[in-house]
């Protein structure tokens, strides 16, 4: 046999090989088919056997998952179909045929393989083969495979981001050919709806005005090569017309001709329409703006005013006309403002007006609301011209200044119906025109006003200087006595004398500061009572006591001093504050004593009608009617006393009037120049039950035995030194052991280690736990431990602060001997 393999096609040469008269010689075919890297075998299906098998189709054999026999070895192994349906197939095949077969390797891999049969039938000897060749195609499968899963990726990216993805060709239809699944939502079409124009095109989706702009932006976009990003509207399915911005690019063929355009739609109506709004606002707030600096001017008038206002309101409303109506004082007549006329006003009397004008008119002036009319009517107004009062729609505004009707807006004609955002934007004109009367108008209230300011501001600056005086003077006698107490010649009574100016000085310097502390608890709003029952009687010859030994003090012994008592009964009581009733008593008898050079003073109270009366009357230099007033006012009294010479803050009064009336009651005065002055002021009589009456306004002159505490144990909490050696100075007078924290850790620590302390003066400012954290941790080690707060706060609640901690009672700085040695006595 002469056929020899050339090195060609190895398919070509076996056929030839069979079909030669003569008998191949087998080793010589395995030997040509052997290198072919292509798996590839003869089968003699008369036999049922192989009669050629190469090296790569066994190595593809041994590769698999599961070794095949002969019978298996042509089949798809994940093939249900049987082995005898292949075999008959093969066996029935007279052409060459292709077959896709799969397989896994060892490692799991799927295996794809094109197999090309080739029938080879012997009709002499009746002998039926099959070359079968395999051809991997796992690779181009794998590509396949991931090019369709990448195409499926990229399609549900399009369709699960908000807008359009599209391709379509660079024409004046914009014919789409490709549209992702967000057509629908942003257009109302879907994509096989307008994908190769089958029922619309793209263009006709673009509004009318914006077509040609769309065309020639995207048109030099294109001549340059470049993206291209415009925003333009569209028409949707149902209607209303989008925003929309699209970004896009076109493609390009090898010659530099425009194959298509590629891009991204994206609806921004909301956006858009933001900020249309806020270019509206911004117009709206600039011509607000100038309003606002017309109204600044010292010659601004009302016709400027409104002139600026109507003629903004028609642009911004789109109104043809606009109308102005103001009411007068009384109420009968209107100021209308018509800048279509050259008269520009017009007084309305209502009494004058026609039934027609009336009707429509008093209706707009009485009602609260907006009133819109978008139909074409006939109206009737007063002081407009004939032919204007045919409209097709008009809108009327109010606008109030203190719940009082202070002007009207009529605008008519806009070229869209009146809607809730024309009715804002003309209410904020119409606002604004109301408050620029009303500025006009209070002019004379402002200068009134301005004038009250200057005085009060002079009056606070008399105030400071005075508040300057009466700090420094006490503070002087202070510091200078100290020094002089350093001075070892002085004698007892010299050491005495200045000793006793010190604490003088003092009182009047903590007296001071208690004003000021008050007067701010008041108007901050935080001063609270304490309501228990007193001692009416008692606190009045308290104060006789008192104010008696106050007199020969300041050397005016000569006046006299009386006393009336309005209810017979010595245990009489009154439901009240009790030494806030005492301190208005004390302000007012001061002043008295103060103000009166010769003649009387007498205080004492009565009963009248549910109210019980205090008064405080003297024969001084009295209060003139204008001034009556003022002096219950802050720095109120500051005048009069710098004109005297005389020392006070003038505080006093207006924390007394504040007092009272927070009591729930009334004060007020009766005085002449030169005849004196009667101070009133009355309070609910509020009468105490006497079976629960205890004694609340304690007399301070009450003489009580020395206080012994031997055997008894204190701890004082204190971190400052100074404060410490001023305690433990009084205590150790005392008898009595004393134990120093100078934190409130270490407070907690003693009293749970020493159970001999009977007593503790907890300071509230504190290193490493504060006073409120400490007495609450000793509580729950000790409850029936007293606890006494002592602090400098004195504004803020301290108080009612501590007594929430746990603290039985509370002690404010500078603590007096007397206060500490009643407090100790109370609960030693």
């Amino acid at each position: 046999m002469n056929i020899r393999y050339n090195g060609d096609n190895i398919i070509e040469y076996l056929i030839a090989l069979f079909d030669a008269p003569e008998s191949p010689d087998l080793e010589s075919v395995k030997a040509v088919i052997d290198t072919s890297p292509f798996p590839l075998i003869i089968i003699d299906f008369t036999r049922n056997t192989f009669i050629i098998r190469n090296k790569a189709h066994i190595d593809l054999h041994n590769n698999l998952v599961k070794n095949q026999s002969l019978q298996d070895m042509p089949f798809l192994i994940d093939s249900k179909v049987p082995y005898s349906v292949y075999k008959d197939n093969i066996e029935k095949a007279t052409v060459p045929f292709i077959e896709e077969h799969i397989y896994y390797d060892i490692n799991g891999q799927k295996l794809v393989f094109e197999l090309y049969g080739y029938p080879i039938i012997d009709k002499k000897e009746g002998k039926h083969f099959v070359i079968l060749h395999y051809n991997n195609k796992t690779k181009e499968y794998n590509i396949l495979r991931e090019n369709e899963d990448y195409q499926k990726s990229l399609q549900g990216l399009y369709n699960s981001l908000p807008g359009m993805f599209f391709r379509c060709l660079n024409e004046t239809n914009w014919t789409v050919e490709f549209a992702s699944e967000g057509c629908k939502e942003l257009t109302g079409y879907s994509p096989k709806e307008i994908i190769n124009n089958n029922k619309l095109k793209y263009s006709d989706l673009i509004h009318p005005e914006d077509k040609q702009m769309v065309w020639d932006t995207i048109q030099e976009a294109v001549r340059k090569r470049r993206y291209y990003d415009i925003k333009y509207r569209i028409i949707t399915k149902k209607g209303p017309a989008k925003w929309v911005s699209e970004k896009g690019k076109a493609n390009y063929d090898k010659f530099d001709n425009v194959v298509n355009i590629e891009g991204f739609i994206l609806d921004i109506s909301e956006g858009k329409s933001a900020e249309i709004k806020l270019k509206k606002e911004l117009a709206i707030s600039e011509a607000i703006a100038k309003i606002s600096m017309e109204l600044l001017k010292d010659t601004v008038t009302p016709i400027q005013v409104s002139s600026l206002v109507q003629d903004y309101i028609k642009v911004f409303s789109q109104s043809s006309f606009t109308l102005i109506y103001t009411p007068d004082e009384n109420g009968k007549s209107y100021t209308l403002y018509n800048h279509q006329h050259d008269d520009h006003i017009l007084t309305i009397h209502t009494e004058n007006l026609n039934s027609n004008e009336k009707e429509l008119f008093c209706h707009l002036m009485e009602t609260n609301d907006p009133y819109v009319q978008n139909e074409p009517s006939l109206i009737f107004l007063p002081g407009f011209a004939e032919e204007e009062i045919n409209v097709k729609s008009f809108a009327s505004i109010p606008a109030f200044m203190n719940n009082k009707l202070s002007g009207l807006l009529i605008m008519g004609n806009s070229e869209n119906n009146y809607n809730e955002e024309d009715i804002a934007v003309g209410q904020r004109f119409i606002n604004m025109f109301a408050l620029g009367l009303f500025r006009l108008k209070a002019e004379e209230s402002l200068q009134e006003a301005k004038s009250r300011a200057e005085e009060s501001d002079r009056l606070k600056s008399l105030f400071l200087s005075n508040m300057s005086h009466e700090i420094r003077t006490p503070m002087n006698a202070i510091v200078g006595f100290a020094e002089m107490l350093q001075d070892t010649d002085l004698n007892r009574e010299q050491k005495n004398k200045f000793l006793e100016v010190i604490i003088k000085s003092g009182d009047n310097l903590l007296r001071l500061i208690n004003d000021i502390i008050d007067i701010s608890k008041i108007e901050a709003g935080q001063l609270k009572f304490d309501l228990t029952d007193c001692l009416v009687n008692e606190m009045i010859a308290d104060l006789e006591t008192y104010f008696k030994q106050e007199m020969i003090r300041q050397k005016k012994q000569h006046l006299n001093l009386f006393v009336q008592i309005g209810h017979p009964e010595s245990d009489f009581a009154l439901n009240t504050d009790c030494f806030r009733l005492k301190q208005i008593m004390n302000n007012l008898i001061g002043n008295a004593i103060k103000f009166t050079d010769e003649g009387f003073i007498e205080f004492g109270y009565k009963i009248n009608q549910g109210l019980i009366e205090f008064f405080v009357r003297d024969s001084g230099i009295g209060i003139a009617p204008d001034k009556q007033k003022l002096i219950f006012e802050r720095f109120g009294q500051v005048q009069e006393a710098i004109s005297r010479n005389l020392s006070g803050t003038g505080l006093g009064l207006t924390i007394s009037k504040n007092l009272v009336e927070l009591l729930g009651g009334t004060i007020w005065v009766d005085s002449f120049p030169g005849e004196g002055s009667t101070f009133y002021f009355t309070l609910p009589l509020r009468i105490s039950n006497k079976q629960t009456l205890t004694k609340s306004c304690e007399s301070t002159h009450e003489t009580k035995p020395v206080l012994d505490l031997t055997g008894r144990t204190i701890l004082v909490v204190e971190d400052v030194d100074t404060n410490y050696f001023y305690m433990s100075s009084l205590l150790q007078k005392l008898n009595c052991k004393i134990i120093r924290a100078n934190n409130g850790a270490k407070a907690v620590e003693l009293c749970k280690n020493e159970p001999g302390i009977d007593l503790v003066l907890m300071d509230i400012e504190l290193p490493i736990l504060d006073g409120y954290k400490a007495t609450a941790e000793i509580k729950k080690i000790r409850p029936e431990l007293p606890v006494i707060a002592q602090t400098a706060f004195a504004m803020m609640g301290e108080r009612e602060r501590s007594k929430e901690a746990g603290c039985n009672d509370y002690l404010a700085k500078p603590i007096r001997k007397e206060e500490l040695i009643s407090t100790l006595r109370k609960y030693l």
